[in-house]
């Protein structure tokens, strides 16, 4: 019976190794399907819209009018291009010619299609109850039959047309202003100008004039796939303003060029621009640069947290109403004359600002109603749920933190206070960090298995019976990180000197949001302010005029953006790491290619590096293509990238209810865990 029983763990083993080789090795990374839709989608991605391959027969003139709606915005700029070289027109009234013809041929095109559509649909309606369109179930969406070259279901089909009568006058008139200022951006002189180099003036004129096209027929033909894509919907047709606008970008830096008096940056920067954007398309094919509405949205989190002293939010309505109250905030601070009214407004504002106002909202709600919210069972924040005894204890909290900024600034303001609550700061730094690690499994990063905490245990009571202990440590620094550092801290910046220079734009953005932060994300702050205290005290006798000119707000703001970007860099690099080790490790990741994939890392890790350092300084993710050890940039985005709100893609089953019994306890469980710092620091991203 023992040879069975070996007979058939041996079997399984060898299965499961074999099974492992299968689907390691053999297992094609993209079957033919998936390889014919790639190569049906990719070229129309990297075109702009244009359909090459329809995995179908169709008449060659849906090729041919597709090549010449294509090729349109050459035409006309090549038109206004001769006659400049021929020194008929100026190149400002050849911009204008070329962008006039566009937008008469973008709005002709658009009427066309707008025209054909009610056709289209008749004819459908007819051949649908004739049963006369020889059309596969399947294939509903791709396969046609074309009538001929000028038919209304070939226009259709080629030019689908705006949705919005709106989006039809806009997109024409744009189309025609990136004709004009492209024809602008490619004369020939002015490229020569810029490389003195006829070979390199050919390659930009033509390549050049390709990007061009490809955003013109993205923004009137036919708006492609975008690989970067934000939102699950394009409701309002923006994605088909991304190219253009991408374009405009690269036109403005040389417009400023031409215009301005002579500087050399500019100009070297606009002959490196002139070259990257010959590679828009691929940029725009692997989806590096990202959606309009996607670029807006990162760039106001970015702000507020970084400058403003913010923290990522969960709906967009929440991110636009505080990004605009914080920036109203810090813009007031610039206008009060008084050097003690500016340090109550941003102590007061800073408090108020880092309060959970989704809390308030329940809360007024509830009252006005006058029943319990039907939030009340569930933590909507990791504090305490807001009552009229939070609120009472909040006005306290922001009674006192005046009165102590206010008595500081007025009668303590000096380098030597300052000096000795830098030591205070460490002190509860070192405290705080010490007793977080001593409610940890493991200390040390991981890498000892923390004495104190409990053993092997059989049952639950005996498991909390012995981490009760751990629990006061936890209770202790609670009281310390949320109570008494927020205090330290606003001592700390009330009795600096810098505050008496806050007419600059740049104090009141940096302590507006160091007033802010200490109480929106306390231990970060309290970790900045212990960097700039131990670097001052390690250079007291140094002259540092570009730190010390900084000032407190400012230095306190690059700590923070260097803290998170370094911490962002280790993660990707252990990420990478990771990846790469286990594609050779894991059986199932394994493949014919991974070895020759792990060589190329190696011998080029310095790029793969600089791609690390790319993503982590735009706080952008890394993507590894098809899981495998080829890593690339993904565009920018928010914290918060996923489409709808909160709960609404959720799938309910009958096993649901069990976890919406299981949420409140757990998530005070998880409240309780994260206050008391015995799951480790909480990352906001």
């Amino acid at each position: 019976m023992l040879e069975c029983c070996y007979d058939n763990v041996l079997r399984n083993k060898m299965m499961s190794s074999r099974f492992g080789q299968i689907m390691g090795s053999d297992v094609t990374l993209l079957n033919d399907y998936k390889r014919e839709f790639f190569w049906k989608r990719f070229p129309q991605t990297v075109l702009g819209g244009l359909h090459f391959k329809l995995g179908y027969c169709a008449p060659p003139y849906i090729y041919s009018n597709q090549i010449t709606l294509f090729l349109m915005p050459w035409i006309f700029g090549g038109i206004g291009t001769v006659l400049y070289q021929l020194h008929v027109l100026e190149d400002y009234y050849t911009a204008v010619l070329s962008g006039c013809l566009m937008l008469i041929a973008s709005s002709i095109v658009q009427m066309m299609s707008k025209c054909a559509r009610p056709m289209v649909n008749k004819s459908a309606r007819l051949k649908a109850v004739t049963v006369e369109r020889n059309q596969s179930i399947l294939m509903d969406e791709d396969e046609f039959i074309f009538a001929g070259c000028a038919d209304p279901e070939t226009i259709t089909f080629i030019i689908p047309g705006k949705m919005f009568i709106v989006n039809f006058v806009f997109h024409s008139i744009l189309a025609g202003a990136v004709c004009g200022l492209g024809t602008w951006y490619l004369l020939p002189d002015r490229l020569t100008s810029l490389y003195d180099n006829i070979g390199g003036t050919v390659i930009v004129f033509v390549f050049g004039w390709i990007t061009v096209c490809i955003g013109e027929y993205s923004l009137i033909i036919k708006t492609p796939t975008e690989s970067a894509t934000f939102q699950a919907q394009d409701k309002y047709e923006m994605i088909a303003l991304t190219r253009p606008l991408y374009i405009f970008a690269f036109i403005a830096v040389d417009l400023t060029d031409r215009f301005a008096a002579n500087i050399p940056d500019l100009t070297q920067t606009n002959q490196v621009l002139h070259v990257i954007f010959l590679f828009l398309p691929l940029l725009w094919a692997i989806g590096i640069l990202p959606p309009l509405d996607a670029f807006l949205l990162w760039g106001m989190e970015q702000f507020l947290q970084f400058c403003l002293g913010g923290s990522p939010l969960s709906t967009y309505r929440r991110l636009f109403i505080l990004f605009f109250t914080s920036l109203g905030a810090s813009v007031a601070t610039y206008f009060i004359p008084s050097v003690i009214g500016a340090v109550l407004f941003m102590t007061g504002m800073g408090f108020i600002l880092s309060l959970d106002f989704s809390q308030v909202t329940s809360f007024l709600k509830s009252w006005k109603n006058r029943k319990p919210s039907k939030y009340t069972n569930f933590p909507t924040s990791l504090g305490w749920q807001l009552g009229w005894r939070e609120s009472l204890i909040y006005l306290i909290i922001l009674s006192v933190a005046l009165a102590e900024a206010g008595l500081l600034h007025s009668f303590v303001a000096s380098s030597t206070s300052q000096t000795i609550v830098s030591y205070i700061l460490i002190s509860l730094l070192i405290i705080t960090w010490t007793l977080k690690e001593i409610q940890c499994v493991y200390i040390i990063c991981g890498l000892l298995r923390n004495p104190l905490f409990p053993k092997k245990t059989r049952t639950v009571d005996v498991f909390k019976e012995k981490q009760r202990r751990l629990v006061k440590a936890g209770v202790v620094r609670r009281i310390l990180l949320n109570v008494v550092s927020p205090f330290a801290m606003i001592a700390f910046l009330s009795v600096d000197i810098s505050l008496d220079n806050l007419q600059t734009a740049s104090l009141c953005i940096g302590f507006s949001r160091a007033y802010r932060c200490l109480w929106q994300n306390t231990e970060a702050a309290l970790l900045q302010m212990v960097i700039i205290s131990i670097v001052r005290l390690a250079t007291k006798n140094t002259d540092l005029m570009w730190w010390d000119s900084l000032g407190t707000g400012l230095q306190l703001l690059l700590v923070s953006l260097i803290q998170d970007r370094l911490f962002q860099l280790i993660s990707k690099m252990k990420f990478a790491l990771t990846l790469l080790i286990t594609s050779w490790t894991e059986k199932k990741q394994r493949r014919k290619s991974t070895a020759t994939l792990i060589t190329l890392n190696i011998l080029l890790f310095p790029l793969v590096v600089v791609i690390i350092i790319i993503s982590t300084a735009l706080s952008a993710p890394l993507l590894p293509l098809f899981t495998l050890p080829i890593f690339l940039v993904g565009f920018p985005r928010p914290v918060r990238f996923w489409p709808g709100a909160v709960g609404r893609a959720a799938c309910t089953c009958p096993e649901s209810v069990y976890y919406q019994q299981m949420i409140p306890s757990l998530l005070a469980s998880l409240q309780t865990a994260f206050a008391m710092g015995s799951l480790g620091k909480l990352k906001q991203k």
